[in-house]
């Protein structure tokens, strides 16, 4: 019963978020077409798009069909430079399939579909390879639909779709992506330069252009990697797309008799180092997510605005806490996720939005640093066999953060919302048991209406932290905060 009412609610919040994006992409559309003039070229092979692809001012409309790429015809090999953060540059060897490097054109790929032999992903050596890469500024992609076939991982990294040009609109994209090393276990193995095993990369739709704007897009992803990324990007808009995952039980991890965890004796780089039974864990990484730096493009990642979007089964929902700048998250719906659903830099805001506790909090401020954000979310009263410790993990100062029942419908389980304790301070002190869980997590000077019923802690590491709600106080070891209980 429990996953039939989470399969009615994912499918309500899907419906949900096609609606509202329908509106948004056909007005988008509209003002497209009639920007379409005689001009316009048809194609009907990759070649010729390829050729398209290439060139400045051109309106391009591809016959509909099903178009397999299964060699390197189309492709490019590129010498990109690597800004690193403190000013270097070096050389980033980089291959695409398909390269917009073009500018101020419209693709209209309506109805087609893009098959990719996933055995390409070992065809460039040690390039990184962005299967779709534009490069070009003030382009219109539309309608486009790209799969990996074959489970194939890249010989380095791979992403799917990289926009680093600036001005582009991507709507109604649909990508499937498959192949990565190793995939099944999530980030348990590790997911940087220390990982347990060597890490070969897959994620869906990076963003380091300026000015990009994401509509009605949609992302599904069997590979370990991101959804939907943000390095160096400025001033993007992601509206109305859908990014969904997949999950899987560590209890069906420990039961292999061979593979990357059973070759490493089911370690972890999470705490408490092994994998352990009786957990649910995201097989590929955030829905949405920020990274502060952009190596392609050699600036930080500045002002987010994510509208009407939905995150299903992913590590985290939208995670925007590395950016800068204006960060704005509004009417989306995260579900399933394991690591946390929500997180935001200092002034970001949520509005409008709402998710599930189903494996992980709905809400994360991780460390102590962040600053002055708003909140309005509602939790949506799904049960699981994997629930979390915490609902909210609030750190930092400044915050005014309100939580409501979705629908007035309570949670069946009691699970508390904590100030001063996050996982990734728990992984920080982990790491590095030397590092004080007090240089990690603090809660200062917060203010939390609670309308969830769900009860709450302030732990030693809480100060001048103002609670008003109807949730139990479990306990206030922290200093001169002030509780109140409405009815």
């Amino acid at each position: 019963m429990i996953m039939i009412r989470l399969f009615k609610i994912i499918n309500f919040f899907i419906a949900l978020t096609y609606t509202c994006a329908t509106v948004v992409a056909s007005t988008e559309t509209r003002a497209l077409s009639e920007n379409t003039t005689e001009d316009t070229v048809w194609v009907d092979s990759l070649d010729s798009l390829a050729e398209y692809a290439a060139r400045d001012d051109v309106t391009v409309r591809m016959m509909p069909g099903t178009y397999i790429l299964e060699d390197t015809s189309t492709a490019q090999e590129l010498d990109l430079v690597r800004h690193e953060n403190g000013g270097a540059t070096s050389d980033y060897p980089v291959a695409s399939l398909i390269h917009f490097s073009g500018s101020n054109s419209h693709y209209d790929l309506t109805h087609v579909t893009i098959l990719i032999d996933s055995q390409l992903h070992q065809a460039f050596g040690g390039r990184h390879l962005f299967e779709i890469f534009v490069s070009g500024n003030n382009n219109v992609i539309e309608g486009l639909t790209v799969k990996d076939v074959g489970d194939t991982a890249p010989h380095r990294g791979a992403i799917m779709m990289h926009v680093m040009g600036d001005d582009n609109i991507i709507s109604n994209a649909d990508l499937f992506i498959h192949g990565s090393y190793p995939y099944g276990y999530g980030h348990l193995l590790g997911k940087g330069g220390n990982s347990l095993v060597q890490l070969r990369k897959h994620s869906s739709l990076l963003v380091s252009g300026r000015n990009t704007k994401l509509l009605s897009c949609k992302v599904t992803t069997h590979a370990f990697g991101h959804g939907i990324v943000m390095q160096g990007a400025v001033n993007t808009l992601i509206q109305g797309c859908t990014v969904i995952g997949e999950m899987r039980s560590t209890d069906a991890m420990l039961a292999e008799t061979s593979g990357p965890a059973h070759s490493v004796e089911f370690r972890s780089d999470y705490p408490p180092g092994k994998i352990v039974p009786g957990e649910m864990k995201a097989l590929a990484e955030d829905g949405i997510r920020s990274y502060r730096w952009g190596p392609a493009v050699g600036r930080q990642t500045d002002t987010i605005t994510v509208i009407d979007c939905t995150i299903i089964n992913m590590r985290s929902g939208i995670d925007l806490s590395a950016s800068r700048g204006p960060t704005k998250v509004i009417g989306c719906t995260v579900i399933g996720f394991q690591e946390k659903g929500y997180s935001i830099p200092s002034g970001g805001v949520i509005e409008k939005s709402r998710g599930d506790v189903m494996y992980g909090p709905l809400i994360s401020f991780p460390g102590r640093s962040t600053k002055d954000c708003r909140v309005e979310l509602e939790l949506i009263p799904t049960t699981s066999d994997y629930p979390p410790s915490r609902i909210a993990e609030l750190n930092g100062s400044g915050h005014i953060i309100e939580l409501r029942s979705y629908q007035n419908k309570p949670c069946e389980d009691s699970i508390p919302i904590v100030f001063g304790e996050s996982f990734w301070a728990d992984v920080h002190q982990f790491r590095d048991p030397e590092r004080s869980m007090d240089s990690l997590a603090f809660a200062n000077n917060i203010q939390l209406i609670n309308h969830t019923g769900m009860p709450v802690i302030l732990t030693e590491r809480t100060s001048n932290c103002q609670v008003t709600g109807n949730g139990r106080i479990l306990k206030d070891d922290g200093t001169n905060n002030i509780t109140r209980t409405l009815r």
